[in-house]
């Protein structure tokens, strides 16, 4: 398949064909099921018509009900395939249209035949390899090529699925029970081999890289469609693809939700049974449906809330958005990099803390699209990523916490947050584009900085230089003076006996006594706040405030740039790591 056929390709075509085949084939399970009720119970059910002829007529009539439920069958079969079909173009076009937009970003061109350039006469095709009259192209073409080269992949590899499907299809109508019964259990073999293709849980990322190179594009499109959830959490796969299968599973869940909700709303028990003796006596029923009811709900609302942070990518100057990780169990779950963290000069990953859960995701991810921003001003010939991470469960406050509310006390959480934050890093250093620099930044905030601490400290976060295996100058906090959280006394008061500097969890990383770097985080001079003020907590990243200016500036790796809140002189550093901050509590 080349563009002009991708372009030109109607999904939504398909999308109401396969309606009209499933409406097919509910038509065919009234005519069954009225065969049934109908004619053959009244009939031989209660003994009324016995005998020779009888018998024949039972006999037919059972084989013409078997032979309407074969074609039942073929028309589910034909439904399925149709929105396999709509789904694959879909988002084949999805990751054309992403290339587009990012071409013509970069002022990049794609050819008729996918190729990549700056200019007509110097095509660059599928790869780096062609220069520009003599200029180096954009680090974007690469992407863009590899877009190109995916949706491209993608469009035929469905073509050609799609096709052997209705060949297999078209031999199998008509056939006998048994022959149609074993052509659907080949196709359930089929998935289970597919299943059996994907890494063991216990893979490192860098054996998921391998494992997903030594995949041709059409096994990698089928995975992802078979199995979006899987492959989109997959730390070691590449962020396109990853992008393409969370997208898929958030709109598999959204669905999903919706027809459950329904089903629970078309069915909603009494919600009283009679009078009690202190009033109405409430049916544990009716309860129960209503915290299903609620729970669906919620879940509904952050997935709402991912599209909403999805959507600050590709507008307004901002660059694309990749979905690296989605999930709606606990108090859910999303990974958003504004940027291909793959291919980008410098990535910065920002854990929130205390509170953050995925129906904040649009709050917590303009975080990270303002900090993108403001890196990007200060250096705009650097390609920069910017990742909202929430990969993990964060403590919560509020009366329905109850007994939980005391997770904000613990490391519990940070643990298992520390876990899952190194492997994602780790990650992210096997599918980054070889032979490009890559400049890595791990920013915690409030608990989300002890979720780095923990990562770094025992999870391996810090090997290969990455944190806290350097120089302190690596080491960065800041806390401004109306922020409360910093101020929080110890978990245990006697680590506080003869230390001015000791925090909740230890030593408080803004102060000279953590050892790193600690830089001036005033705050936006515009807003007031007298005193402690919890509200300052949250306004690191306000657009004129020296703690947002002074990230950017380590994002960049523009040391010199950084205002400290006690100037030492900062030595310069050749190689720079990733760093941390602005640590607080």
């Amino acid at each position: 398949m080349d563009l002009a056929a991708l372009r030109s390709a109607l999904p939504d075509v398909l999308d109401r064909a396969a309606a009209d085949w499933q409406a097919l084939g509910d038509r065919l399970g009234t005519q069954i099921a009225a065969v049934r009720s109908e004619v053959t119970q009244p009939l031989f059910g209660s003994g009324a018509w016995v005998g020779r002829a009888a018998d024949a007529a039972d006999a037919n009539l059972n084989n013409l009900a078997k032979q309407l439920g074969i074609t039942q069958d073929d028309t589910s079969t034909m439904t399925v395939l149709l929105r396999d079909a709509a789904a694959g173009v879909r988002d084949a076009q999805s990751l054309l249209l992403a290339a587009e937009n990012l071409a013509a970003q970069n002022r990049l061109t794609i050819g008729p035949d996918g190729s990549v350039s700056a200019a007509p006469a110097s095509p660059l095709v599928g790869s780096l390899s062609a220069p520009l009259l003599g200029e180096a192209l954009p680090p974007a073409a690469g992407e863009v090529a590899d877009l190109v080269r995916r949706a491209l992949a993608g469009a035929s590899d469905v073509d050609a699925q799609i096709t052997a499907r209705l060949r297999e299809l078209q031999r199998f109508t008509g056939t006998s029970l048994a022959v149609a019964s074993e052509f659907r259990s080949a196709d359930r073999l089929a998935s289970a081999f597919d299943r059996a293709m994907l890494p063991s849980k216990g893979a490192s990322p860098v054996e998921v890289n391998a494992w997903w190179k030594a995949l041709g594009p059409g096994q990698q499109q089928r995975l992802i469609h078979e199995f979006p959830s899987q492959v989109g959490w997959m730390d070691g796969v590449p962020a396109t693809a990853r992008d393409q299968a969370n997208r898929l599973a958030l709109s598999q869940e959204g669905a999903r939700l919706k027809t459950q909700l329904a089903s629970l709303q078309g069915n909603e028990p009494p919600q009283y049974l009679g009078a009690g003796r202190f009033g109405p006596n409430v049916n544990p029923a009716w309860q129960q449906w209503q915290s299903q009811v609620s729970g669906i709900e919620t879940k509904l609302a952050g997935i709402t809330s991912v599209e909403q942070a999805l959507s600050i990518g590709g507008r307004n100057g901002y660059p694309p958005a990749y979905l690296l990780g989605f999930s709606t169990t606990g108090n859910g779950r999303a990974i958003v990099s504004f940027g291909n963290p793959d291919t980008a000069s410098n990535v910065v990953t920002y854990v929130p803390g205390l509170g953050s859960k995925i129906t904040g995701a649009p709050g917590d991810s303009g975080r990270a699209a303002a900090l993108w921003q403001q890196a990007n001003r200060f250096a705009p010939n650097q390609a920069t990523a910017s990742v909202y991470w929430l990969g993990y469960n964060a403590p919560q406050l509020g009366l329905s916490q109850g007994i939980h509310n005391l997770d904000v006390t613990s490391t519990a959480d940070a643990v298992t947050g520390g876990q899952a934050l190194a492997h994602f890093e780790t990650g992210l250093q096997a599918t980054h584009q070889p032979g490009m620099p890559g400049h890595t930044v791990v920013l915690g905030h409030s608990y989300g900085s002890l979720v780095v601490g923990e990562a770094a400290a025992h999870d391996g976060l810090h090997t290969g230089d990455i944190i806290f295996g350097m120089s302190s100058a690596h080491v960065w906090a800041g806390a401004n003076v109306h922020d409360p959280v910093p101020q929080l006394p110890p978990f245990n008061p006697f680590t506080a006996l003869g230390n001015d500097n000791a925090g909740h969890f230890g030593n408080n990383p803004a102060t000279s006594a953590f050892g790193g770097q600690v830089f001036n985080a005033t705050l936006d001079p515009s807003r007031s706040f007298s005193g402690l003020d919890l509200s300052a907590h949250s306004a690191y990243w306000d657009a004129n405030s020296d703690s947002l200016k002074n990230m950017a500036r380590i994002v960049d790796g523009q040391y010199s740039g950084v205002t400290l809140q006690d100037p030492p002189a900062l030595s310069p550093v050749p190689d720079p790591g990733p760093i941390v901050g602005p640590g607080v509590i």
